[in-house]
């Protein structure tokens, strides 16, 4: 802790900086100020909603909450805004602990100082791009797919925000009370068939590249439902902790949008560095004991991230051979936007086909065929605007 001077409270070292250039320690206390931006356009973002809570806790050894201030201003036609810096300060006796800038509009998904919003876990995966002084907040805007429950927990707030959040309460109590299924991101047609990323990584090429021979169940991250331009493989280890995991997203689209998903990823994945080892484009990453790796192959309009800890795989260079013979599959995922038109398959169908899921704990030695291509021509792709791109946590 740092003394703010004299008699005045204890102040918390800032976690971030005071501007984006630097790596000076921003001051909890502010003031901020900054820019809402769209995150695909660029252009400002007015009328946004913006609130500063800073909280503060009293106590040595064990602390306690001692209160908090909110100050809350709204963004300019060119989308600035500017928050004072905390003038109603604690007694001596307590310490500003800590500060969160909560940005909010309609249509977007918000924006927090301090975390990202994660579709799979309602936003637990820290910020590390917010500067105190000349922030830029980039807006992405929100996807029919995402959840309104948790996307209205991540946002939390005062009454200001909770006005604001009041058609979004709404539709987070249907999501609870229907319990339907979010739709397919805008833009993606009706009837596209669900990508099936299931033939491109097993449990036995896991095995042979890092060399654990514990059991496996693999699922569905929990991020968001499989769509057209989206799926998912987590490969559990059984009974270990999330350090023995590994996962792949994977995204298919137009050749466009796949290289603003890579943008996006080496925008935000944790200490990424562009590497370019593989396909077009590749990137390595860190958080923690989570290595994360992603390629981008933009001739099929491919974005795989692939995440493994370090329990699985030893380090980045074993993480990145993963990846490569995934990435050496990626024709398999055929086009984006064809509809499904063809018969489910039955139930004697090969083990080698590309739409047969692997079998939780049942490793499978067969590798997958290449599926015959469709020479249907697929209708013109939207770009898909998926949420926040995170590198996924190890549990789900």
């Amino acid at each position: 802790m740092a003394a703010a001077g004299g008699c005045a409270p204890m102040v918390a070292q800032a976690p971030f900086p005071a501007r984006a250039d630097t790596v000076v320690p921003g001051d909890l206390l502010g003031p901020f100020d900054g820019q809402v931006v769209d995150a695909v356009s660029g252009k400002p973002v007015a009328g946004a909603i913006v609130q500063a809570s800073w909280s503060f806790e009293t106590g040595r050894g064990l602390t306690a909450p001692a209160g908090g201030h909110v100050q809350t201003v709204a963004t300019d036609g060119e989308g600035k805004y500017e928050i004072d810096r905390l003038s109603d300060l604690p007694s001596a006796r307590s310490r500003v602990n800590g500060v969160a800038v909560v940005i909010y509009q309609r249509g977007y998904v918000a924006y927090r100082s301090d975390r990202l919003f994660d579709n799979a876990l309602g936003g637990a995966r820290s910020r590390h791009d917010f500067s105190q002084r000349n922030n830029v907040a980039k807006m992405e805007r929100w996807s029919g797919a995402y959840s309104h429950v948790k996307h209205v927990r991540f946002v939390g707030g005062t009454s200001t925000l909770r006005r604001a959040l009041g058609s979004e309460v709404v539709e987070a109590s249907l999501e609870l009370t229907s319990g339907r299924v979010a739709a397919a991101p805008a833009g993606e047609p009706e009837g596209t068939a669900p990508l099936d990323a299931s033939g491109l990584l097993s449990i036995d090429e896991l095995r042979a590249v890092t060399g654990y021979i514990g059991p496996f169940a693999i699922e569905k991250l929990g991020d968001l439902p499989t769509t057209g331009s989206y799926d998912s493989r987590h490969f559990k280890a059984t009974g270990r902790a999330e350090s023995y995991d590994a996962a792949l997203r994977v995204w298919r689209t137009s050749p466009t949008a796949a290289e603003a998903r890579y943008a996006k990823l080496l925008a935000e994945v944790p200490h990424a560095e562009a590497k370019d080892e593989m396909a077009d484009r590749s990137l390595r990453g860190r958080d923690g004991r989570i290595i994360a790796v992603a390629a981008l192959d933009r001739a099929h309009g491919v974005v795989i991230e692939l995440t493994c800890g370090l329990d699985q795989c030893r380090d980045a260079n074993q993480a990145a051979a993963l990846l490569r013979r995934v990435m050496s599959r990626a024709d398999r995922l055929g086009s984006p936007g064809i509809k499904t038109t063809e018969e489910p398959a039955t139930e004697g169908a090969p083990e080698e086909s590309p739409k047969s899921p692997s079998t939780p704990n049942s490793p499978s030695s067969v590798e997958p065929k290449a599926a015959e291509p469709d020479t249907t021509p697929p209708p013109a792709p939207s770009e898909d605007k998926p949420f926040q791109l995170k590198r996924p946590e190890m549990k789900r």
